[in-house]
């Protein structure tokens, strides 16, 4: 749900490009044959948007922060008292 907020605060042209190119995975000969343009066009209309996702996704506090610095003895611990 977050990663559709961030791409909601793109405008439509960049969205109709970010769209195709990085959530469908799209290379960029496929994603310019989809929207009827260049890959040129592609690579230039695909590299302010990436910036800006990548800006508000990494603003973000991770749900999973207190995880990820967890010891890994703790781990194991939490891992055994579910059987």
């Amino acid at each position: 749900m977050f990663v559709l907020s961030a791409l909601a605060t793109l405008p439509a042209k960049a969205r109709a490009v970010a769209v195709p190119r990085y959530w469908e995975d799209l290379s960029v000969d496929q994603a310019a044959q989809v929207l009827g343009c260049t890959p040129g066009n592609i690579k230039k209309q695909s590299a302010r948007p990436l910036d800006k996702l990548r800006a508000g996704l990494g603003a973000a506090e991770p749900e999973c922060a207190p995880l990820a610095q967890a010891d890994a003895g703790d781990l194991e611990k939490k891992a055994a008292s579910y059987g």
